[in-house]
């Protein structure tokens, strides 16, 4: 195994608040607490290895080893469904499962790029579990990757994740699974974790502080400079927390840097379903986020999306590097799409690309023609298009699909408080 010293020599931390730097075990800069820290590589050529999975971009990953996989980022330029949109550069990141496409991710959803990048740079920092929190395509694409490489976690997830929570493997002990009854709060399956996490003692994965998260989702940009050679004008990705569109934003700012494209920022499009706008409410409304007010009524939102992996209601907006800053350094846009225009959406790509795409792919696609119809782009402005995951239709057709099962549920009155810490022991000693 390689040396947490030699991972250090790899890159450092500079903080977004106030560029101190800093060796890559530092959790937080102890100046601003609240920024984000960001991967600052000795690599700084953009040099793509001879790989043709995700491990090609590995010098702007935060660790040394990779294994064998599949998974890795899809781009190429779509012809039908520009020639439908009026569109003249439309490039498609299709980042799900596609064998059609040459698409593999395992989970059918670009959290693969996040999970897998993760357990490998804990691994090699001497780590031996994590604890996490999703909604249901990050919990399966955790899962996965910890069976596929042994490397043990708690995931916690609202109920009404479970419907999505398969493996196209049979699950193993690698994976313990803690659902919140009668739930289908992200927040709440956060909150629970980070306690989880403060009272077992094991580490919490990080959400959207984890920079192999964020350069591992960055590589969809990498494959857009690589495979076209160029930075688009626009990328549109639908988002939950806007971890995403940081990790564009960081992974451009790092190929300007490289010295072989424009020195212009692709504009961010970042998009979320109505009626849960958080984010695009802050952005468009200057309306701050409140994740525990009115609570009742942001629960019944959550309810009525189409996209229910889109749904957090405290995303990292007004923190450094968070995304209304990333948002301000790409003069960015945010949009709020119905259900009905993403089922549109997801019929049109389906008639034009061939291949299913899921609520939140859909949801991009609703904003990229919202976009052009109000002139945010232009029809001859080039654009990636981040279609970051598909339902489980191809999935199911190559692969058994495994529904992976609770270790252990808790009920809504047991997720806080002491109740919760007697419950978290409990859970830990039966």
């Amino acid at each position: 195994m390689i040396e947490f010293a030699q991972t250090i020599d790899k890159f450092a931390l500079v903080c977004a608040g106030c560029g101190e730097r800093y060796e890559a075990s530092v959790a937080h800069c102890p100046k601003c607490p609240g920024a984000l820290l960001r991967a600052d590589y000795a690599a700084t050529a953009f040099e793509p290895l001879a790989r043709d999975d995700l491990f090609r971009f590995l010098p702007w990953l935060p660790f040394h080893d990779p294994v064998e996989t599949a998974i890795g980022p899809v781009v190429y330029r779509s012809e039908r469904l520009a020639f439908h949109l009026g569109m003249s550069n439309l490039a498609v990141g299709f980042n799900g499962y596609a064998p059609e496409l040459g698409a593999r991710n395992a989970t059918g959803s670009f959290k693969d790029y996040e999970a897998l990048p993760t357990l490998l740079s804990f691994r090699e920092r001497g780590l031996t579990t994590a604890v996490l929190a999703s909604v249901g395509n990050s919990a399966r694409a955790f899962a996965h990757a910890a069976v596929s490489i042994g490397f043990p976690i708690t995931i916690v997830v609202p109920e009404s994740a479970l419907g999505r929570l398969w493996l196209p493997m049979p699950p193993t002990e690698d994976v313990r699974l803690i659902v919140l009854r009668r739930s289908n709060d992200y927040a709440s399956a956060i909150r629970v974790a980070g306690a989880f996490s403060g009272r077992s003692g094991l580490p919490n994965e990080g959400g959207a502080r984890n920079i192999a998260r964020r350069d591992g989702m960055g590589t969809v940009m990498l494959e857009h400079a690589r495979a076209l050679g160029e930075l688009p004008d626009h990328y549109v990705q639908a988002v939950s927390s806007g971890t995403g569109g940081i990790a564009t934003w960081e992974a451009s700012m790092r190929l300007i840097r490289s010295g072989g494209f424009s020195d212009r920022l692709p504009r961010l499009h970042l998009v979320q379903n109505a009626p849960f706008t958080p984010l695009h409410d802050a952005w468009t409304l200057n309306a701050p986020i409140r994740p525990e007010e009115n609570l009742g009524e942001q629960i019944r939102r959550i309810d009525a999306i189409a996209a229910g992996v889109l749904a957090n209601r405290n995303p990292p907006f007004t923190i450094p590097g968070g995304v209304a800053d990333a948002l301000r350094a790409t003069h960015g846009h945010t949009y709020a799409v119905s259900n009905d225009e993403i089922e549109d959406a997801q019929r049109l790509f389906m008639a034009c690309e061939g291949v299913p795409i899921g609520p939140e792919s859909g949801a991009a696609l609703a904003a990229l023609r919202q976009a052009l119809a109000r002139r945010t782009i232009a029809a001859n402005e080039s654009v990636l298009l981040n279609v970051t995951g598909n339902n489980e239709a191809l999935i199911q057709r190559d692969f058994e699909l495994h529904p992976i099962g609770p270790w252990r549920t808790i009920e809504p009155d047991q997720t806080s408080g002491e109740a919760l810490d007697r419950w978290i022991d409990n859970a830990l000693t039966s």
